[in-house]
């Protein structure tokens, strides 16, 4: 009875741990959607993922796809950024706070930049 009560509190704990370790905060795919006042929403999807030192990452892949040129979080205040230029050799800077952290689907809100004009934007992991 003791050994089966001691293996049932390892499952639970183990189970607990298991589920916590997601990896990076950062790994993994995001969606969005941003626009110019007055036109449709665009979406956006970005996948990053660490690669022991650097955030690599890809926007919309596809077709279409462009790769970061720079990335970077701050741990401190969790602030990301990323820096890449589009097809239409346009400048993309995206800049975010990562918020609800210990979620599956947190998410970065912040200010995406493309060709000079800002729009908010809120990436969700899925």
């Amino acid at each position: 009875m003791k050994a089966a009560l001691s293996f049932l509190v390892l499952l639970i704990s183990l189970s607990g741990s298991l589920q916590a370790q997601e990896g990076f905060p950062l790994d993994g795919t995001w969606r969005g959607f941003w626009s110019v006042p007055g036109e449709e929403e665009t979406l956006v999807v970005i996948v990053m993922d660490l690669d022991g030192e650097n955030i690599n990452g890809r926007i919309n892949p596809g077709r279409n796809m462009v790769f970061f040129e720079e990335a970077s979080l701050d741990p401190e205040n969790w602030m990301v950024r990323f820096t890449s230029t589009s097809k239409a050799d346009e400048p993309i800077v995206f800049e975010g706070t990562l918020e609800n952290l210990g979620a599956y689907d947190r998410t970065i809100t912040g200010t995406w930049t493309i060709a000079g004009v800002e729009n908010q934007l809120v990436l969700t992991r899925e």
